[in-house]
């Protein structure tokens, strides 16, 4: 099930509409619809939190955590090698993932495991 999929069955298990659910998470219609319809999928974090707190739910029951399946080709090896060992227990979000993925300093990335795993922590640290 995607997200906005989610967002619908949760948001009509309410009995909330669409301007209802948009005026309780301060979020505008035609953005809101977006992720519904699927034109957004890779909403912040701060919009997730919104949308749970509004639908009742927590932003890992609303968005899917990073699994091994979700490893794609492409990632770093110290990423994926990450993924697949704590994604799970530390709630790693897809969002996450697509954040992490694109992160360099002065043009590097982590090469394992145990620094991608740091990085995680202190952005997780840092949002909240």
């Amino acid at each position: 099930m995607t997200l906005g999929e989610k967002i619908v069955k949760l948001r009509n298990e309410k009995g909330l509409s669409s301007v209802e659910l948009a005026k309780a998470t301060g979020l505008s219609r035609g953005y809101l619809w977006q992720l519904e319809t699927g034109g957004k999928d890779n909403p912040s974090l701060d919009i997730l939190q919104k949308l749970a707190g509004a639908l009742g739910v927590t932003v890992a029951e609303l968005s899917e955590t990073a699994s091994p399946a979700c490893v794609e080709p492409g990632l770093p090896l110290g990423l994926a090698k990450f993924l697949k060992k704590r994604a799970r227990e530390l709630g790693v979000l897809k969002p996450d993932v697509e954040i992490m993925k694109r992160v360099s300093f002065r043009g590097k990335q982590p090469d394992n495991p145990e620094d991608w795993e740091l990085l995680y922590l202190f952005l997780k640290k840092w949002i909240q």
